[in-house]
């Protein structure tokens, strides 16, 4: 049972509260058709929009309703239930009540061949551990979704690069790391995924950085910003910082104009003013503004 059902697709994660309503329209149907896995599983995910807008408790509540509903014939919503619990914990910094709920669908998953959702759970659990505990949950994940043929499990394949790509950085190991980025790097281009692909590639300028290399860092970076442009990609202001992290090094006197547009830009952006009010309280000061 690889295949998740065709609900996913009607989320955006963006936009918790827009799902929930979507899925709630698909619940009388479900209903309807007696199908109780269905049903249930359109529960998990309207308690998880609750979990991605703080609503806690809320979140909690409903998966207690559908705790009790849970049966050996519902075994996929068993597994999802385990999940956004997990996610509810998680998402409220509790990552010691999380991660026995992560391990435990990464089991039901495996025992119920599940292979998209076990994934999902060893992808969490990397979320949930310490640091020196990560990389080994992203090989368990990348190693099922390499052997599955199943284009969807296989969609896993890129953040699950991503991630193993900056748990390695988090560790100092460099070179790993960019083995991984590059692969993430050449999926988003295999599968024609231009604006994620731009986003590997700055992945690939940070650890070129991280690596003592700034003036191969700002070619790679320069090179970035004009393929951007020329796709008519916005300015980013990630970029901009990077470009100034690199030109500060080397004494470029361009490094005050980089660190202004990146904190033009970033300032506008509402989750990076609201959680990273240092870094840009720096980035103003390094522009001298």
């Amino acid at each position: 049972m690889d295949n998740p059902p065709d609900f996913m697709a009607l989320w955006d994660y963006q936009d918790p509260a827009a799902s929930a309503l979507r899925f709630h329209t698909r619940l009388p149907e479900a209903r309807a058709a007696a199908d109780l896995q269905l049903e249930l599983e359109l529960l998990t995910q309207i308690a998880r929009t609750h979990s991605l807008q703080r609503q806690f408790a809320e979140a909690h509540q409903l998966l207690d309703e559908i705790a009790p509903r849970l049966t050996d014939t519902t075994p996929r919503a068993r597994i999802r239930a385990l999940l956004e619990r997990g996610r509810t914990f998680n998402s409220a910094g509790d990552k010691a009540s999380a991660k026995p709920l992560f391990e435990q669908a990464w089991q039901w998953g495996l025992k119920e061949k599940e292979t998209y959702l076990a994934i999902d759970a060893a992808h969490m659990i990397a979320i949930a551990a310490p640091l020196e505990e990560q990389s080994r949950w992203h090989q368990l994940a990348m190693e099922l979704a390499e052997r599955s043929s199943d284009e969807k499990v296989r969609g896993w394949l890129a953040p699950l690069y991503n991630n193993q790509g900056w748990t390695l950085f988090e560790l100092g190991r460099f070179d790993e790391a960019k083995i991984q980025q590059q692969k993430c790097l050449a999926w988003h281009l295999q599968h024609n995924q231009p604006a994620k692909a731009f986003i590997a590639r700055w992945s690939l300028a940070r650890l070129t950085r991280a690596q003592g290399q700034h003036q191969q860092a700002l070619a790679e970076l320069h090179q970035l910003k004009a393929d951007m442009a020329e796709a008519g990609e916005p300015e980013d202001g990630y970029l901009f910082e990077e470009l100034g992290e690199n030109a500060l090094v080397l004494d470029d006197p361009l490094a005050a104009e980089y660190f202004s547009r990146a904190w033009f830009l970033l300032s506008q952006d509402r989750w990076f003013s609201a959680h990273e009010g240092e870094r840009l309280a720096r980035l103003k000061r390094l522009a001298k503004l």
